[in-house]
Protein backbone atom coordinates (compact mmCIF):
# COMPACT_ATOMS: atom_id res chain seq x y z
CA UNK A 1 0.00 0.00 0.00
CA UNK A 2 2.60 2.32 0.61
CA UNK A 3 3.56 2.40 -2.76
CA UNK A 4 0.60 3.46 -4.15
CA UNK A 5 -0.23 7.29 -4.59
CA UNK A 6 -3.48 6.62 -2.60
CA UNK A 7 -7.36 7.12 -2.89
CA UNK A 8 -9.96 7.52 -4.83
CA UNK A 9 -9.30 3.86 -6.10
CA UNK A 10 -10.92 2.46 -9.57
CA UNK A 11 -11.49 -0.25 -11.46
CA UNK A 12 -9.53 0.26 -15.09
CA UNK A 13 -11.80 0.75 -18.01
CA UNK A 14 -9.70 -1.25 -20.20
CA UNK A 15 -9.16 -4.26 -18.28
CA UNK A 16 -11.08 -5.16 -14.98
CA UNK A 17 -8.04 -7.05 -13.94
CA UNK A 18 -6.30 -3.78 -12.80
CA UNK A 19 -7.39 -0.79 -10.64
CA UNK A 20 -5.79 2.78 -10.63
CA UNK A 21 -4.95 5.13 -7.72
CA UNK A 22 -5.32 9.05 -7.79
CA UNK A 23 -2.04 9.23 -9.66
CA UNK A 24 -3.81 6.73 -12.64
CA UNK A 25 -0.83 4.22 -11.97
CA UNK A 26 -1.86 0.57 -12.22
CA UNK A 27 -2.48 -1.72 -9.84
CA UNK A 28 -2.83 -5.31 -9.89
CA UNK A 29 -3.30 -8.86 -7.89
CA UNK A 30 0.53 -10.71 -7.93
CA UNK A 31 0.97 -14.13 -9.51
CA UNK A 32 -2.06 -16.80 -8.89
CA UNK A 33 -4.07 -14.57 -6.03
CA UNK A 34 -7.09 -13.82 -8.59
CA UNK A 35 -7.47 -18.03 -9.80
CA UNK A 36 -6.91 -18.97 -5.83
CA UNK A 37 -9.45 -16.74 -4.24
CA UNK A 38 -11.52 -17.75 -7.15
CA UNK A 39 -11.17 -21.39 -6.35
CA UNK A 40 -11.70 -20.42 -2.43
CA UNK A 41 -15.23 -18.22 -2.96
CA UNK A 42 -16.42 -21.06 -5.82
CA UNK A 43 -15.69 -24.45 -5.07
CA UNK A 44 -17.33 -27.32 -2.78
CA UNK A 45 -14.36 -28.82 -1.14
CA UNK A 46 -13.36 -25.08 0.22
CA UNK A 47 -16.71 -24.61 1.91
CA UNK A 48 -16.75 -23.87 5.72
CA UNK A 49 -12.69 -22.50 5.13
CA UNK A 50 -12.52 -19.19 6.91
CA UNK A 51 -10.05 -16.62 4.70
CA UNK A 52 -8.50 -13.86 6.36
CA UNK A 53 -6.29 -11.31 5.23
CA UNK A 54 -3.26 -10.20 7.52
CA UNK A 55 -1.08 -7.02 6.63
CA UNK A 56 0.61 -4.44 8.48
CA UNK A 57 0.32 -1.34 6.46
CA UNK A 58 -0.38 2.25 8.27
CA UNK A 59 -2.94 2.20 5.08
CA UNK A 60 -6.00 -0.01 6.12
CA UNK A 61 -8.48 2.27 4.69
CA UNK A 62 -6.52 1.73 1.49
CA UNK A 63 -6.57 -1.77 1.84
CA UNK A 64 -10.39 -1.90 2.42
CA UNK A 65 -11.38 -0.01 -0.39
CA UNK A 66 -8.73 -2.27 -2.89
CA UNK A 67 -10.12 -5.64 -1.42
CA UNK A 68 -13.61 -3.96 -2.63
CA UNK A 69 -12.49 -3.10 -5.76
CA UNK A 70 -11.00 -6.27 -7.04
CA UNK A 71 -12.95 -9.17 -8.40
CA UNK A 72 -11.92 -12.41 -8.32
CA UNK A 73 -15.18 -14.01 -9.95
CA UNK A 74 -18.57 -12.75 -11.07
CA UNK A 75 -19.98 -10.53 -8.45
CA UNK A 76 -17.24 -11.46 -6.01
CA UNK A 77 -15.03 -8.71 -4.81
CA UNK A 78 -12.01 -10.04 -2.33
CA UNK A 79 -14.08 -8.51 0.41
CA UNK A 80 -16.57 -10.76 -0.30
CA UNK A 81 -14.05 -14.14 0.21
CA UNK A 82 -12.05 -12.99 2.99
CA UNK A 83 -14.02 -13.47 6.10
CA UNK A 84 -11.62 -12.43 8.33
CA UNK A 85 -9.46 -8.72 8.35
CA UNK A 86 -6.36 -8.19 10.48
CA UNK A 87 -5.05 -4.93 8.25
CA UNK A 88 -3.53 -2.14 10.01
CA UNK A 89 0.21 -1.56 11.72
CA UNK A 90 1.55 -3.81 14.16
CA UNK A 91 3.05 -7.21 14.87
CA UNK A 92 2.08 -10.62 12.67
CA UNK A 93 1.55 -11.82 16.20
CA UNK A 94 -0.74 -9.46 17.58
CA UNK A 95 -3.08 -9.77 14.42
CA UNK A 96 -3.13 -13.66 14.65
CA UNK A 97 -3.71 -13.64 18.11
CA UNK A 98 -6.46 -11.48 17.36
CA UNK A 99 -8.23 -13.36 14.81
CA UNK A 100 -7.90 -16.19 17.23
CA UNK A 101 -10.00 -14.72 19.94
CA UNK A 102 -12.42 -14.22 17.53
CA UNK A 103 -12.97 -16.94 15.45
CA UNK A 104 -11.39 -19.66 18.08
CA UNK A 105 -9.99 -21.28 14.92
CA UNK A 106 -6.75 -23.08 16.66
CA UNK A 107 -3.58 -21.59 15.49
CA UNK A 108 -2.40 -24.97 14.28
CA UNK A 109 -5.65 -24.77 12.28
CA UNK A 110 -4.33 -21.80 10.53
CA UNK A 111 -2.11 -21.58 7.21
CA UNK A 112 -0.57 -18.35 6.54
CA UNK A 113 0.99 -16.85 3.16
CA UNK A 114 3.52 -14.00 3.47
CA UNK A 115 6.23 -12.84 1.20
CA UNK A 116 8.09 -11.36 4.49
CA UNK A 117 10.40 -13.38 6.07
CA UNK A 118 10.16 -12.13 9.23
CA UNK A 119 6.62 -12.39 8.72
CA UNK A 120 7.13 -15.98 9.09
CA UNK A 121 9.57 -16.44 11.33
CA UNK A 122 7.18 -14.65 13.93
CA UNK A 123 4.08 -16.66 13.17
CA UNK A 124 5.30 -19.78 13.27
CA UNK A 125 6.39 -20.27 16.90
CA UNK A 126 2.41 -19.88 17.36
CA UNK A 127 1.87 -23.03 15.60
CA UNK A 128 0.57 -21.30 12.44
CA UNK A 129 1.97 -23.58 9.37
CA UNK A 130 3.27 -20.67 7.42
CA UNK A 131 4.81 -20.50 3.70
CA UNK A 132 7.73 -18.35 2.75
CA UNK A 133 6.06 -16.08 -0.76
CA UNK A 134 9.28 -14.58 -2.00
CA UNK A 135 7.49 -14.04 -5.47
CA UNK A 136 3.96 -14.11 -4.17
CA UNK A 137 1.34 -16.13 -4.44
CA UNK A 138 1.85 -18.62 -7.25
CA UNK A 139 0.47 -22.14 -8.18
CA UNK A 140 3.66 -23.64 -6.97
CA UNK A 141 3.36 -21.90 -3.35
CA UNK A 142 -0.41 -22.48 -3.27
CA UNK A 143 -0.04 -26.38 -3.61
CA UNK A 144 3.39 -26.25 -1.52
CA UNK A 145 1.50 -24.42 1.10
CA UNK A 146 -1.42 -27.00 1.00
CA UNK A 147 0.75 -30.35 0.80
CA UNK A 148 2.73 -28.10 4.13
CA UNK A 149 0.03 -27.83 6.29
CA UNK A 150 -1.38 -31.50 5.46
CA UNK A 151 1.96 -32.65 6.20
CA UNK A 152 2.08 -30.71 9.60
CA UNK A 153 -1.07 -32.14 11.00
CA UNK A 154 -0.01 -35.32 9.62
CA UNK A 155 2.66 -35.37 11.80
CA UNK A 156 0.73 -33.77 14.97
CA UNK A 157 -1.20 -36.78 14.86
CA UNK A 158 1.37 -39.04 14.88
CA UNK A 159 2.87 -37.08 17.69
CA UNK A 160 5.19 -35.74 16.60
CA UNK A 161 6.90 -32.28 15.80
CA UNK A 162 5.72 -30.77 12.56
CA UNK A 163 7.52 -29.16 9.93
CA UNK A 164 5.83 -25.42 10.40
CA UNK A 165 8.12 -23.33 8.38
CA UNK A 166 8.25 -23.79 4.56
CA UNK A 167 10.25 -22.14 1.96
CA UNK A 168 9.29 -21.56 -1.27
CA UNK A 169 11.75 -20.34 -4.01
CA UNK A 170 8.87 -19.81 -6.73
CA UNK A 171 9.82 -18.38 -10.06
CA UNK A 172 8.22 -14.68 -11.18
CA UNK A 173 4.94 -15.99 -13.46
CA UNK A 174 3.30 -12.71 -13.53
Amino acid sequence: MYELSGPPFRVCKKDANFLRDRADERIRLMGASRQILRELATEERWRGTTVAYVSRTEYPQWAGACLKLFQVADGVSMDDVGEQQEIYPGSKTTHFRRLHQRTGIPYEEMLFFDNERWNITDVAPMGVCSVYTPDGMTEEVWGAGLRGFAAAAEARGKGKAPVLEIGCTSRRRW
